[in-house]
Order: C-alpha cells, then structure tokens, then sequence
C-alpha cells in the first residue's frame, strides 16, 4: 500500500514533534519568568504523561530503526536535565509575565504536539 499513512510513521513524526516539546521547555526552564510559573510545571507534566504513551506505542514495534532509537535517547538525555519547578504560581496573574494575553509559550510548546497529533489523525482518516 504504497504511500499510506502507516503507524510507526505517526509514532516517529510524534517522537520528532515530542523532542521538540521538551527541547523547548527544557530551554524555557533557564526563561526567568517562565521557569517558576505553574503553566511550565504542568507542561512538563503533560509532556511526560504523553511520552510515556507514546514511548509505550513505539516500543511496541520490535524493528526499531537506529535512527528513531537516537531520537529516543535524546528525549531521555532532555527529560533527565528538565526539572519540575517547586511552589510555582501563575506568572500571568501575578503580573510577572509580559507575554500577551493568551500567550504562554510553555502551553504553545505543547500546543505543537496536538496540532500533529490531529493532522495525523485526520490523516488516517482520510487514508482509510
């Protein structure tokens, strides 16, 4: 079936979108404002709970290719080094944070994973 969407090709484009995510909390956690804001704390949260899923569909595919196995252990390298913050507070509503409103870039991080996550589905849809 040649050009069909198959779901070690979700799970890898997922992978790529997730190191991504943790690349950049891993850089926001250096951010001064953003470092102690409980939206950073539960992005990282989030981050992790959805990385172990798709860690656990990954792995379920025995044919691993060397590649995606870097890719893995990058994201393991990230995850050892990004640390949940401690009595964090919501920066917007302590008037830290000069983002516009709407505008949290620890949330916009994950944001790029469910945009993924839903072009992927629309696109296993389509190809059915």
């Amino acid at each position: 079936m040649s050009g069909a969407y198959m779901p070690i090709e979700k799970d890898v484009n997922m992978l790529r979108v997730m190191s991504c995510v943790f690349n950049i909390l891993l850089y926001l956690q250096d951010e001064p404002v953003c470092c102690r804001c409980s939206s950073f704390a539960n992005s990282i949260e989030t981050a992790k709970e959805r990385f172990l899923s798709l860690e656990r569909s990954v792995n379920k595919n025995r044919a691993i290719p060397d590649d995606i196995r870097r890719l893995l252990s990058n994201i393991y390298a990230v995850l050892a080094r990004l640390t949940i913050p401690e009595n964090t507070l919501k920066q917007d509503e302590t008037g830290n944070c000069t983002m516009p409103p709407e505008v949290c870039l620890a949330k916009s991080a994950l944001r790029h994973y469910d945009d993924m996550e839903e072009h992927s589905h629309n696109k296993e849809v389509l190809t059915r």
